[in-house]
């Protein structure tokens, strides 16, 4: 008899291990399935953080082409200007409109690589062009730079990298 209560005690035992631990990898299988949810989430919180930063910035830089003609018709003036005159164009870029009473203030930022003589016909276009264009700003900075296989006379000549602001007025 002692030997029966024994062994259905060791029955019961084994039963309630078997059990437990078929409990226990259930749930340690439920916490990692958790623990991959909560990592996929992060990650789509991740993306839907840079989305709501891209978005922020399209939106902040979005009205730089409130007036998207004439800031076009401003880029493609400098472009031409400076196809005509060998100016290499480096980079445009829109600032934003002022407007006042009466007027719109349309700026750019661009930056030229030239010679000398390029900046000043470039110059020259730029100001005697029907339309008001204006050259708020100037920095030039002269380029040290090797020009092997050049002529002397072009190897003398010294390239110039220059910043401009230029702008021009709208009538409302």
């Amino acid at each position: 008899m002692k030997n029966a209560v024994i062994s259905i005690s060791l029955l019961i035992m084994f039963v309630s291990f078997s059990m437990a631990k078929s409990i226990y990898q259930n749930q340690t299988a439920e916490i990692k399935k958790i623990k991959e949810s909560i990592s996929e989430e992060q990650q789509k919180s991740l993306l839907l953080k840079r989305i709501a930063e891209t978005e922020s910035k399209i939106k902040r830089y979005s009205h730089l082409f409130s007036s998207t003609k004439e800031n076009r018709w401003l880029l493609r003036q400098l472009s031409s200007i400076a196809d005509q005159t060998g100016v290499s164009l480096i980079s445009i870029t829109p600032r934003l409109p002022k407007e006042g009473d009466k007027y719109v203030l349309l700026s750019v930022v661009a930056e030229i690589r030239c010679d000398y003589d390029q900046f000043g016909n470039f110059i020259s276009k730029l100001e005697s062009s029907p339309q008001l264009i204006r050259l708020d700003d100037v920095r030039l900075t002269v380029i040290r730079e090797s020009r092997e296989g050049l002529d002397l006379a072009a190897q003398l000549k010294p390239l110039a990298n220059v910043k401009l602001i230029v702008s021009t007025l709208y009538l409302k």
